[in-house]
């Protein structure tokens, strides 16, 4: 059964774009529903929210279950690699790359649909136009006020070190809970028995593996290609 827009709209809210509520947590189901339903959507301004919504997502750790998100109709198949290719640019150009579980539809969108955004006006499969200007506008803005949360946090904590990049970057080494851990610890904020052998066991190896001298110059070789 389809969301009504009001259900639509509340949702998306949850997600980061919010335009009449504040924020809860979704499942992962839930946030691939809200996707489908934006995609097919004959609003062009909620729409224009799906990079949004998605970066959201990938920056809490919330990973959309790709192969139940790409079920569908052709129309709602056509319509979804279109936004997920724009949110891939609007990443990239963050100096971004998508999470490792969309890594295989990303590369497979930009050899079928190149540079989507070098448009002014994306067209998709139920004749929705979408503005270049106001997609870049929103996911720009999405980012300042991401950046603007994290200042607010180093004001609270003077070894706050967080930003929308620095989550994204988290996101792709380690798990929700891991993440969590790992900022408490930076932070200076105390953790209990559990989450201090949790620290030493996993995620102080995954840091170490991290700043290892050539598991660094391997990645800066690779990725400088």
């Amino acid at each position: 059964m389809s969301m009504t827009k009001a259900d639509l709209i509340e949702s998306l809210g949850d997600l980061g774009f919010t335009l009449v509520i504040p924020e809860k947590k979704k499942s992962p189901e839930e946030i691939g529903r809200v996707l489908q339903e934006l995609a097919l959507s004959d609003d062009a301004r909620l729409v224009e929210g799906f990079p949004v919504v998605l970066a959201h997502c990938v920056s809490n750790g919330l990973i959309p279950d790709m192969e139940l998100l790409m079920i569908g109709k052709p129309k709602l198949l056509t319509n979804l690699e279109i936004l997920l290719g724009i949110s891939f640019e609007l990443l990239e150009k963050e100096g971004l790359k998508p999470p490792e579980e969309m890594l295989a539809i990303a590369e497979t969108i930009r050899d079928k649909y190149k540079s989507l955004l070098s448009n002014e006006i994306i067209r998709l499969n139920n004749d929705v136009d979408l503005s270049r200007e106001r997609l870049q506008k929103n996911f720009l803005m999405y980012a300042a006020n991401k950046s603007q949360e994290v200042g607010q946090l180093k004001q609270e904590s003077k070894k706050q070190h967080q930003s929308f990049k620095l989550n994204l970057h988290l996101s792709r080494l380690f798990s929700p809970r891991q993440k969590e851990i790992l900022l408490k610890k930076y932070q200076g904020e105390p953790l209990n028995k559990t989450e201090q052998e949790y620290y030493s066991r996993t995620v102080k190896k995954k840091l170490e593996a991290v700043c290892d001298k050539e598991v660094r110059k391997i990645a800066v070789s690779l990725t400088g290609k």
